[in-house]
């Protein structure tokens, strides 16, 4: 399974309207990856990661990340300005996949995370992940309604919440939503295509 994460296709890159552009993110990416999440407003950065994090763990984190999981920026122009990331493997049962989400600060509430969660579900049913595990803070009101936008029941779990999206169930609830009804012509990873770091999905 972690080959078809690691294999992008080439194809030109796919638009969101007229602002945003989507496309996988590689190891190339890291520098960007970075800067996104320094950009992000403490509120933010403590939401995204549970806490705060030192640099040297930051760089570990998304060293393994580019390298490891599937990773979907949103571009703005030239700026990274919201990351999806769907991992699996190690300590994850199969079929599943942990998800994590950050959008820039100044991005918020514009519908991102939609798009993104939505495109990542996608990403799961084409990589044979059939659960999206979403783990947050209990004070993340923003991400916990978007699970369960979704299909997640969230549940308290010491001061995080974490909830499970089924990945079909969620799939079709997103169908029947009309902003996103565009989202399924976007393509996705394929086996035989070689890797690089910028192609788009």
């Amino acid at each position: 399974m972690l080959l078809k994460f690691l294999f992008k296709p080439s194809d030109p890159q796919f638009a969101v309207g007229d602002d945003i552009k989507l496309r996988y993110l590689g190891p190339a990416d890291a520098d960007a990856f970075r800067t996104h999440i320094h950009e992000l407003h403490f509120e933010d950065f403590r939401d995204r990661f549970n806490g705060l994090v030192s640099d040297y763990w930051l760089d570990r984190y998304i060293e393994r990340s580019l390298n490891e999981a599937i990773v979907i920026g949103a571009f703005a122009d030239e700026r990274l300005v919201a990351v999806a990331e769907l991992h699996t493997g190690e300590r994850i049962a199969p079929g599943q996949g942990e998800s994590a989400f950050s959008v820039a600060s100044d991005w918020r509430h514009k519908g991102l995370g939609t798009i993104l969660l939505k495109v990542l579900l996608r990403a799961a049913s084409e990589n044979e992940v059939s659960t999206i595990i979403v783990e947050t803070g209990s004070q993340n009101h923003a991400m916990k309604a978007l699970a369960r936008r979704f299909g997640a029941r969230m549940q308290f779990a010491g001061e995080q919440s974490i909830g499970r999206i089924n990945v079909a169930e969620g799939l079709r609830l997103a169908a029947r939503k009309p902003e996103n009804r565009n989202i399924a012509s976007v393509p996705y990873p394929v086996a035989e295509a070689p890797q690089v770091s910028t192609p788009l999905i």
